[in-house]
């Protein structure tokens, strides 16, 4: 049961060595999307109502983090090498607008396209238009944020149910001839998804264990990604922002959901501008931090991804991980080598590390603290990895 919801997709891939954090955005029409893509990607990708362009526009940002520059010359190094985030704008397509006087199943392969691309993410990003623009018509003829909240969840539990409906329809067959534990265990899994989907709540609401996550993992459940919610305002309502948040606190207040608020075309315009005159538009315009800033911020607390640093003669280098990822699976993130003959990681925070000057002074003070392969890599960590060669 797909409707006139026009999730356009776009992709946010947080890039490093070995994986790829992916963020999907998606959004009613006239809602901003694309803004919200040039505001993060500092991008000038086309905006306008239901473009038919194709194509697929890509950028790749570096993650601003300062403490690189602070840590380059404890060790030296020629360079920094910040973690980047890949943004890929899927871009629209003529046919997404949905037209009632047409058959739904004109516009379903279209959408089960879109819909199969966001099973791949990590994470959804779902802009929600507040602004008021006469020469955009918001798609049912007035603001109403909540509603197209509600509108896109339910389009997202109608795709997951129809998947779940499809396996369970299987698995009773399956099931007649062999009832393996493997079975039984995916069907009382779908079976709670079901229920959960049908009572109103997205599977995110859901407690899962780790043995029922990595059984139901492939199928990429859209309302079990963590959601953030991009409350998209106009330059007059930045004053208000607060109060803005504030009205949609009862979401902030989900499971694996946060609320930011931006305005999406403000950050477009800043975003195409020089270092200098970026600082300074802001500064006129009260913003401390740019889109960007914020949005890897907020993102990065949702998803539960941490920083952490190495350096050496050549470089100073940023890594993301999630939390509670351990010393040896930072080593593997590194290099593959290097967890398999894991020894120890000897770690320090990176403000104590530059409050101290050097290494030797750190060891000295005993803050350089020697770790163990179920050793939890903290925010800010700086990792020094021994390993025996391989």
């Amino acid at each position: 049961m797909l409707s006139n919801f026009n999730l356009y997709l776009y992709y946010i891939q947080y890039t490093e060595l070995n994986n790829i954090m992916k963020i999907g955005i998606i959004g009613r029409p006239h809602v901003g999307k694309t803004t919200v893509f040039n505001a993060l990607a500092q991008s000038d990708a086309e905006i306008g109502v239901y473009t038919s362009k194709k194509q697929i526009n890509l950028n790749t940002v570096t993650v601003p983090d300062d403490r690189l520059e602070k840590l380059l010359p404890l060790y030296q190094a020629k360079t920094i090498v910040p973690t980047t985030i890949d943004y890929m704008d899927g871009g629209g397509t003529s046919r997404s607008a949905r037209n009632p006087d047409v058959d739904i199943s004109d516009n379903i392969e279209i959408e089960a396209s879109i819909l199969a691309e966001l099973r791949t993410v990590d994470a959804l990003a779902h802009v929600v238009r507040l602004f008021e623009d006469e020469t955009v018509p918001h798609i049912d003829g007035n603001i109403d944020g909540k509603r197209d909240i509600e509108a896109v969840n339910l389009e997202l539990a109608f795709a997951d149910l129809q998947i779940i409906e499809g396996r369970l329809s299987r698995l009773t067959k399956l099931l007649k001839n062999q009832k393996t534990p493997e079975y039984i265990n995916e069907n009382r899994i779908l079976e709670t998804f079901k229920e959960t989907l049908e009572d109103g709540k997205p599977v995110r609401s859901l407690a899962i264990s780790d043995n029922d996550e990595k059984l139901i993992r492939g199928y990429g459940f859209l309302t079990q990604k963590p959601l953030l919610i991009i409350c998209n305002i106009s330059e007059m309502q930045l004053q208000n922002s607060d109060q803005i948040a504030d009205g949609f606190a009862e979401y902030a207040e989900q499971p694996q959901t946060t609320v930011i608020v931006f305005a999406a075309k403000l950050e477009m315009e800043i975003a195409q501008l020089d270092d200098t005159d970026a600082e300074i538009f802001m500064i006129e315009m009260g913003l401390h931090q740019s889109a960007l800033d914020r949005f890897i911020q907020t993102s990065y607390n949702l998803m539960g991804l941490i920083t952490f640093f190495t350096g050496g003669p050549k470089e100073v280098r940023a890594w993301t991980l999630r939390k509670g990822q351990t010393a040896v699976e930072a080593a593997g993130l590194i290099h593959t080598d290097f967890e398999r003959g894991f020894v120890r990681a000897e770690c320090i925070n990176w403000e104590n590390l530059v409050t101290c000057g050097s290494f030797t002074q750190a060891r000295s003070k005993g803050l350089l603290k020697a770790e163990g392969k179920t050793y939890q890599v903290q925010e800010g960590d700086v990792l020094n990895i021994l390993a025996n060669p391989t």
